[in-house]
């Protein structure tokens, strides 16, 4: 059985309704049999999320070392943050 998106993706959202009818049943007589369909739907969606098998990884046919890209003066974090900081205190200021 392959394992795609969508079938991780479903299993997640019956474990959302699950959680969500356990936790948030409406008021009134039949308040039991929503949070038990909700343990119900929650313990579905965990079991079938844990039985689906994970993707392999890809192996790249050639494997070099990892090796940091050298950052461009624009992409350097030690630029922009005084940057972000004298407009942000600008329009601070000009917000007065």
């Amino acid at each position: 059985m392959k394992t795609t998106s969508a079938t991780r993706i479903s299993a997640l959202a019956i474990i959302i309704a699950g959680v969500l009818l356990a936790v948030l049943a409406p008021a009134g007589e039949t308040v039991s049999s929503y949070r038990r369909l909700g343990v119900v739907l929650l313990v579905v969606g965990a079991v079938w999320l844990l039985r689906q098998k994970r993707p392999e990884a890809q192996r790249e046919a050639n494997q070099q070392p990892f090796q940091q890209p050298v950052l461009k003066w624009y992409q350097s974090p030690i630029f922009w943050v005084p940057v972000i900081a004298a407009i942000i205190a600008l329009l601070s200021w000009l917000m007065l």
